[in-house]
């Protein structure tokens, strides 16, 4: 039997009712480099619009130590970050362009993962730096 919150329905809800309150956004992340070991060329940045915001992370996720003092919260609407092939999981090392800022999506410096999903899998949550 399949729940509510095994399928995409409740995030589609969520990405249509609240589409108008998220800004413009672009995750990009780089290609896998090419040539030699020693003489490695960078792939081109993959980019994808997307709908996100810039938010604060909870008192208590700064005091026990889950995220340092220079990390940022951004949300994207899960439904918005897609590709060609389909949806597109954000990683660690990705970046985001919101609001004229570019942070990366960063876990160092706390127990906190990079990457993080709500319950409903209708927001990623991204934990990032400048």
């Amino acid at each position: 039997m399949t729940g509510l919150l095994d399928t995409d329905a409740l995030a589609d809800v969520f990405a249509a009712a609240f589409d108008w309150i998220y800004g413009d956004a672009v995750y990009s992340v780089d290609a896998a480099s090419t040539g030699s070991v020693y003489d490695p060329t960078p792939g081109e940045p993959a980019k994808y619009d997307c709908k996100g915001q810039i938010d604060e992370w909870s008192s208590r996720d700064r005091t026990n130590t889950l995220v340092s003092v220079k990390d940022w919260k951004v949300i994207l609407l899960r439904q918005s970050l897609r590709g060609a092939d389909g949806p597109i999981e954000p990683i660690e090392g990705g970046r985001v362009t919101i609001r004229g800022i570019t942070l990366t999506v960063s876990g160092e410096g706390g127990s906190a993962p990079a990457v993080s999903s709500d319950p409903a899998r209708a927001t990623w949550v991204l934990r990032c730096k400048l």
